[in-house]
Order: structure tokens, then sequence, then C-alpha cells
């Protein structure tokens, strides 16, 4: 099925309920024929209420979730400004959106071939992420009289969002645009280091919302994966992350889209559990409340877009990266263009065998990369605002340079960390985004000490040692493989006793024969939100005052 077909399907459906925006007169043949001939006109209503649209939202079954928590993320009784929707009236069957998809053109192949000349391989990769740019903007912002990013109605095309990223107090979204709480990330500037906090909202388009309906359903229960999970060609992915410095911290922030939005402390707020070593949810609440007006505005910093190829080779998922670039592109019309090209990635350079990550490739800045384009002009204007402490510096990059954003960290890129993406296993396990997150396991992206091979620093400049034998090579070999679309992320070395499972025997633990991670695709906020949900699920009949959100260290610390 296409978008058109997929608009004039909803039309007819959503006529009979009263749902459609646009007019419904005379009968659904009417409005089906009107849908054909004009489908731009038909603007179809993709928030249909099944799920709570963020953390808090009392018009919701899930309130029993937040039971005892301090109310902060619900709009006050005066609040005239924007409510976030959640997109959720996921297409039931396939979508293939071919039509619109210019990247798609076969012109592009020469992207992903090896002996394509550098200069040709920049100019396609600036080619490629403009277009996905462009075509996830289209609809979605400077519209006249709707919010940018309400993605319930578009007339171009539909646009999703994934639930669930509800229940954790920290992290939940908060209710004016949908943005959820991600790393902390310190910044060094001219002035000294700044502690910042990043928000992000993700939209889906229609072909990968189908897929994200085989797991969360219109009954409001979700489907736990059972078998690997893979997109459909041409899935979008589409993620706007905002910080919360001034643009007198960071010059690139300097006219870009600004949100007033309801966060917690913008230097990251941290709760103190009374026991234990993790807060509840209830002190999460108390300890870091949000506010419309006690913060200032969050401002788009970095915005990040992930494509399903199968022209990718060993990975099929094209990933790309825009910053902010206010100071060069202040004459820019629309704000939301006002963004640069960081780089485009679709493998991770995978070093040979005993190889390691830190310095390979070599000399890629006069080099390149094989399975990416990094375009270092945008680096250099990053850069340029920056401090003495080089991997504190918007323009860090990842390992040896792979693509990464301001967000991001220094030790990874963009596809060593979502090749990550796992149902959570019984104990509501996932891999660990990057090794350095997980207490217990040998840190990837270290340079080795000369004279002890066994210790090292890792990229950020922390202190790394090899750990249960796993060395600083095997440990680059599993993150900066490349994962195929749909396959599960592999935590098994070999060593010189024979395979060892870096996270311990009998992980992951799914209840079942199968001792693989089960794939999400590249998809961490499909991970994300089914970690949330699980937990919630193990916590619905505990007293509200012992429930607690178990999680991941964050990127960012």
């Amino acid at each position: 099925m296409d978008v058109q077909s997929l608009q004039r399907s909803a039309a007819l459906l959503l006529c009979a309920s009263g749902l459609l925006l646009t007019a419904c007169k005379g009968d659904d043949q009417t409005a089906a024929k009107k849908a054909a001939a004009s489908p731009a006109a038909v603007i179809v209503d993709n928030c249909s209420g099944t799920w709570p649209s963020y953390w808090q939202d009392p018009a919701q079954k899930f309130a029993p979730m937040w039971a005892g928590q301090e109310i902060s993320n619900v709009p006050p009784a005066d609040w005239s400004g924007p409510v976030f929707r959640l997109s959720d009236r996921y297409p039931r069957q396939p979508v293939d959106d071919k039509a619109a998809q210019k990247w798609r053109d076969g012109r592009f192949d020469a992207l992903f071939t090896a002996s394509t000349p550098a200069a040709t391989k920049k100019q396609l990769a600036y080619e490629y992420g403009w277009l996905v740019m462009d075509y996830i903007q289209q609809g979605n912002v400077n519209r006249p009289g709707m919010e940018d990013w309400d993605v319930c109605s578009n007339s171009i095309r539909p646009w999703f969002s994934i639930p669930f990223q509800t229940y954790d107090a920290m992290s939940g979204r908060e209710f004016t645009h949908g943005l959820t709480r991600e790393a902390p990330v310190t910044f060094s500037t001219p002035a000294g280091n700044i502690d910042t906090t990043m928000w992000a909202v993700g939209f889906f388009n229609a072909t990968a919302a189908y897929t994200l309906g085989t797991v969360w359903q219109q009954d409001g229960n979700a489907v736990i994966p059972q078998q690997d999970v893979s997109f459909h060609e041409g899935a979008v992915v589409g993620k706007p992350l905002f910080n919360t410095a001034t643009e007198k911290q960071l010059p690139v922030l300097a006219h870009q889209p600004a949100w007033q939005a309801n966060i917690s402390d913008p230097s990251f707020c941290h709760c103190t559990p009374a026991e234990g070593n993790e807060c509840t949810l209830i002190e999460e609440s108390q300890q870091c409340p949000r506010s419309t007006t006690e913060w200032g505005p969050v401002r788009l910093l970095q915005f990040d877009f992930a494509v399903k190829d199968s022209r990718a080779p060993g990975t099929q998922w094209v990933f790309g990266t825009f910053v902010a670039d206010g100071q060069r592109k202040a004459d820019e019309a629309d704000p939301w263009k006002r963004i640069s090209l960081l780089g485009v990635m679709w493998g991770n350079d995978t070093p040979p065998a005993g190889g390691l990550a830190y310095d390979y490739p070599p000399d890629v800045k006069s080099k390149g990369f094989a399975e990416e384009v990094i375009f270092w002009d945008t680096v250099d204007e990053l850069n340029k605002y920056g401090g003495d402490d080089v991997m504190k510096r918007m323009g860090h990059l990842g390992c040896n340079f792979r693509l990464n954003g301001p967000a991001d960290n220094a030790n990874s890129s963009c596809m060593s960390c979502h090749g990550t993406a796992s149902v959570p296993d019984n104990n509501v396990t996932t891999p660990p985004l990057l090794s350095q997150f997980s207490g217990n396991i040998t840190h990837e992206c270290v340079t080795p000490d000369a004279t002890d091979l066994n210790t090292g620093t890792d990229r950020s400049g922390a202190p790394a040692n090899v750990k249960n034998g796993i060395s600083f090579s095997a440990i680059d070999s599993i993150y900066f493989a490349n994962v195929p679309a749909g396959k599960p992320f592999n935590m098994t070395v070999q060593t010189k006793d024979g395979p060892v499972n870096v996270m311990g025997d009998g992980v992951p633990d799914y209840g079942t024969q199968r001792s693989e991670w089960i794939s999400l695709d590249y998809s961490l906020q499909l991970s994300i939100s089914l970690t949330q949900w699980m937990q919630w699920q193990a916590n619905a009949d505990d007293p509200q005052e012992e429930r607690i959100m178990m999680k991941e260290i964050l990127r960012g610390e």
C-alpha cells in the first residue's frame, strides 16, 4: 500500500467515525472520491488516544503508573500553549512511500560502492541527507495556525510517535511537545565547561509505523516480539534533539528553533534515593519536578535520521546527523533549515581481526572512510566555539572520528549504539549501548598503554582495563561490527579458551531455548519503550512507594 492509498482508506474509516478533520459531506463513497482526487487535502487525525501522550497524562487508563507521584507534568489551568498528543493510529498493512523518497533513485547506488571516488561520495551523501531531511520536514513545519511537529495530522504524508516513553519519571515525555529527557552533556567552551541536558522527540513514517503497530496494539496492549524484528525498505525515522544551553554559551544555537518545554533542571537533574541504589518513581518526581517557567527554552542542536536502505552493505541502514549552524546560516529564512549536515554513515568501518577502533581506519581526515562521509567544515564550525577539553567540544565526533553528534558519546558511533537494539529479556536486560555503560565489561575505543596492553585510556580520557580476559580488540570487534538488519547483536567473542559471552553465561534469559538477543533492527526507541512497558508490567502490583524504573547509565555520564 502506498501513502495515497493509506490516506484514502483512512478517510473512509475516519469519516465513518467522525474523526476526519476535513469536512465529511455525503456518503463514504463521496469521501473516498474526494480523497483520491486530492489526497493532499485529506488531513487524517492519527492520534487515537489509546496510549498516554506524556508522563503523568491524566486522561489515560494508565494513570495508575504515576499514583503517589508529585504531579508536575500536566498543563496548568491557565495554559494556552501546545499540548502534545501521541500519533498512534498505526497502519495495519505494509506501506511503501517510494514515489516520494527521491534518495532511492538509482544514481545513489554509487554512494554504497567501494570504488566510487571520494568527491563523488561526498556529493551524493550531501544530496541524500538533504533529500531525507526535506522528506521528514514536509508538512510538519511552517504550517499556518499549527504547531511545528504536531504530527497528529499532515496533509502530505502521515507520521507517527512511539508509545510508552512515559513510565520513567526522570525521562518521561513532557506535555508540550513530547520531548523525552536524554543524556547529560558537558560542553567545553572558552568560558569553561557547561553542564546541559538533551531533550528529544522521534517521528516514524508510515512504513516504519507499520512495524511499530505489530508491537503496540490498538487495544492498549503490547505484543513482545519473540522473533527478530525487521523494518521494511523505506522506513524513515527523524529525531530533532534540543539542548538547554543558551545562545551565548553555544553560539551555533543562535537563530535556531526554540521551545518553552516542560523540563527539569537544565544541567541534568539527579535523584538521591533514601534507600538502596535507585530512586523510586515517587522520589524522582519529587526531586526532579518539571516546569515551563523556571527554566529557559530548549534550542535545536542536532537532528538525526535513519533510513532502511537495502543498498547499504552489511547493515541495510543509513544514519545521518545534522547540527545547528546558526551563525553561518543566520540569513536562511526557514529556521528548520539553519542546520548543516555533519555526516552520513551506513557502516562502522570495522577494524580487521585483532585491530583496534581508535586508530582504524588510518588518516581518516585525509583519506576518508569506506562506509561513511564526514563534512569536516561542519566539524570545524562546531569546534570553533570549543574550549580546552577537546573531547567535550561539540564537534568531537565518535571513535576515531566516526559519525556521532554533539549529544553523543565520543567512544561510539551512531550505528554502534543503535546496533545494540534488542528486546529486553526476562530480567529487563538489554545489551549496553556502549561497553562503558556496564561496570564489568572491557571498554571500547581504547588506546592501550605502550608498556601494558591490558590498560589504556578511552577516547573520552577515562582509564580502562581489560576485564574478564576480553581484550580491547575483542570488544571493538563487537561494538564496531556491521550488524545485519534484523539480526541479533552479538555479545560473544572468541578467546584462547573458546567463546565467551561478555555479559555472562545465561544472558539473555528469554525463558526459552533461545540464546541470542532478539533484534529490534537498530530501533533503540523501540527497545527503550519496551523496557518501560515491561517494568510497568512487573511493577503494577507493587506498592506505589516501592516502584522503581531500573535504567542503564545514560550515554553522557
